[in-house]
């Protein structure tokens, strides 16, 4: 396999930097984009990438423009673009793998671009209001920097909440997705997984699963087990493996 390619491509005229995996794979595989979450560590979901690489699909990992959440629906379409646009990739075998920020991105992003032909959402906070007041009890320092990023409260600003809520876009999400999450996620609590595939059930989903993980943390810890790295690329392979699979 190649070793990953360090990129960048342009988002409403703003340089996004990136990294392609599987970079020189034969023609038609499948693309992905590999959504990090509120930091735009790719480096810390490389396992993912490289897995994914290694089952025969390109990647493209974004590191997005910055840390406004409201640029990132723009900084997903325009990495949709890049993938498509790559020698090695087959535009009609789109998919989004996101994690905690980018499975709220990949969720959004699935229901505004029809490319999208399957997702994977890892640990997604999608109800924005309820995320960020638990941040309040569980991080007070964290939650005042969340307010202040969205410009005040949901009470103050409702609509930039609901802009980025992923539970608002189910009825338009038309592809197979796999929601996974942790028993122990402190940070995106595994209700918000089972608000999401309840509302995609109830829209008419083309497919939903949920995964739970017994036992496991927002970043795949496990305890005194270590990290539950393998089992969320299995996971992942599995799910873009069937989903993606030509006729």
């Amino acid at each position: 396999m190649s070793e990953p390619v360090e990129i960048s491509y342009r988002s409403d005229g703003a340089k996004v930097p990136a990294r392609v995996y599987g970079a020189g794979s034969a023609t038609g595989a499948p693309g992905v984009l590999l959504c990090p979450g509120r930091f735009r560590d790719i480096d810390g979901l490389g396992f993912l990438s490289q897995a994914l690489a290694a089952r025969g699909h390109v990647v493209l990992a974004t590191r997005y423009r910055g840390m406004d959440f409201f640029t990132d629906d723009a900084d997903v379409a325009a990495g949709l673009d890049h993938l498509a646009g790559l020698a090695e990739v087959d535009p009609a075998r789109l998919a989004i793998v996101g994690h905690s920020r980018g499975g709220m991105a990949a969720l959004r992003g699935a229901a505004k671009d029809g490319r999208v032909r399957s997702l994977v959402a890892l640990a997604p906070p999608t109800e924005f209001s309820s995320y960020v007041k638990a941040m309040e009890f569980l991080s007070p320092q964290r939650y005042q920097g969340m307010i202040a990023s969205m410009g005040g409260t949901e009470e103050a600003e409702p609509a930039r909440y609901a802009e980025i809520s992923a539970l608002g876009y189910a009825e338009r999400i038309k592809v197979p997705v796999l929601l996974v999450c942790g028993t122990q996620d402190l940070h995106a609590p595994l209700e918000h997984s089972q608000w999401m595939c309840e509302a995609l059930v109830a829209a008419g989903s083309a497919g939903c699963r949920l995964e739970v993980l017994e036992g496991v943390g927002h970043f795949f810890e496990k305890m005194y087990e270590g990290y539950q790295f393998d089992r969320i690329a299995e996971l992942s392979a599995e799910w873009l493996g069937r989903t993606l699979a030509t006729d």
